[in-house]
């Protein structure tokens, strides 16, 4: 299933790149959405071809077609380059008709396309980066963030855990992303009167991390937080464990750990690791049965930001349904207007700097000897409300009413 479910997302993605090369036309005969992620690098599994999968989900549960037009999807892969997703992004908007783009891991990338979005007046719908700037100084009319906000994920985390444990050593992925995870847990710890007794910064998509968690360990804290992701989160949690983190006092948190991953690891690596989610595929009946259709085509579990794909597509194209059309002020109005509902959202809405605002969930990684089912990896610590998680509106964005 996972073989035919790609196949067929990269064929019509692919036809449709041929035929819309240069052709304005194309624009007028359907309704196109771009797809600009990490399709073959170290977060691929967390995001790219599962986004693909979960995007086409979405248009297919919206009937294939709006206002008489059919929908097609465009993916590219952004190699975790911004001028590489720049330079797709303009080609998209300017040359090839496309609507609105989505996706975009990597908050270097989500960054790079939303600057071209807002000079062109266009619709990005980001559904990866992670950045809080993204609805700071760096939020846009036109632009939504789908994916929790580093504040969201790594604050929310290192608020619940520094309530008992107060000293921290922090290792952390040397871009923008990480950085900001860094930046909402040492401010989550700051208000819980915690502290950081080292911070440790590595290259991102590193093999080796050997050193930092020497450094991690020489440092006293009762907390190794891990700001990184993808398959840097991954080594670390092997290595760690093969280094006896635990065994010599530290507990160990995912500041942008995914549900996903839980399989990819050994029990002593992964159980009782405490993170924070935006998506939580046992939430209720229509969440897990929307898992299970993802994990039917895909052959894996959804992540966190194929969900918010999938929700962001949908979403969208109802804003194009209600304002009859793809013209981007009307579409965004649209997107504020309407309720955000569906199956991996439950309920939400899109505030005024782009926020989409939902339920966030801090989540305990189980013991596999405590798992009943491939849905049953975690138990819920704490259901956080979305203005709990998300906060105010940030002073830095100009769209602030």
């Amino acid at each position: 299933m996972m073989g035919r479910a790609w196949m067929m997302a990269s064929v019509a993605a692919g036809c449709l790149l041929t035929a819309a090369g240069g052709n304005a036309q194309a624009a007028e005969d359907a309704v196109i959405i771009g797809l600009l992620d990490d399709l073959s690098g170290p977060t691929a599994d967390l995001s790219g071809k599962g986004k693909v999968v979960a995007a086409q989900m979405a248009i297919d549960d919206f009937g294939g077609q709006v206002l008489g037009k059919p929908v097609r999807l465009l993916a590219s892969d952004h190699q975790n380059k911004p001028e590489i997703a720049s330079t797709q992004a303009r080609e998209w908007y300017d040359r090839d008709g496309v609507s609105m783009i989505t996706g975009m891991s990597n908050s270097a990338i989500a960054l790079a396309v939303r600057a071209i979005a807002r000079e062109r007046g266009k619709v990005d719908v980001i559904a990866g980066g992670t950045a809080d700037s993204l609805i700071g100084a760096d939020c846009s009319p036109t632009g939504i963030l789908w994916t929790a906000t580093a504040r969201a994920i790594a604050g929310t985390t290192a608020s619940v855990v520094a309530q008992t444990e107060k000293t921290w050593f922090m290792l952390t992925v040397d871009y923008s992303g990480g950085k900001s995870l860094e930046a909402a847990a040492l401010e989550a710890l700051k208000a819980r009167g915690a502290t950081v007794s080292g911070v440790a910064r590595h290259p991102f998509n590193s093999p080796d991390f050997s050193s930092y968690l020497v450094q991690a360990q020489s440092s006293g804290a009762k907390v190794l937080a891990l700001s990184n992701t993808g398959s840097d989160t991954l080594t670390a949690l092997k290595q760690a464990n093969e280094f006896g983190i635990r065994e010599s006092g530290m507990n160990i948190v995912g500041l942008y750990f995914d549900t996903t991953q839980i399989k990819a690891l050994e029990d002593a690596a992964v159980k009782g690791l405490i993170y924070t989610s935006s998506f939580n595929w046992n939430r209720d009946a229509k969440a897990a049965a929307w898992a299970t259709r993802f994990m039917d085509q895909r052959g894996a579990l959804p992540s966190q930001s194929q969900a918010a794909t999938y929700s962001s597509v949908l979403h969208y194209l109802k804003a194009v349904k209600a304002a009859g059309g793809t013209e981007p002020g009307k579409v965004i109005a649209q997107m504020r207007a309407i309720p955000v509902e569906d199956p991996v959202t439950g309920t939400g809405w899109v505030r005024e700097d782009g926020r989409v605002m939902y339920d966030m969930y801090v989540l305990k990684a189980k013991a596999r000897d405590a798992m009943t089912g491939p849905l049953d990896l975690v138990d819920v610590v704490k259901t956080v409300p979305p203005d709990e998680a998300f906060g105010p509106v940030s002073a830095e964005c100009h769209l602030k009413s």
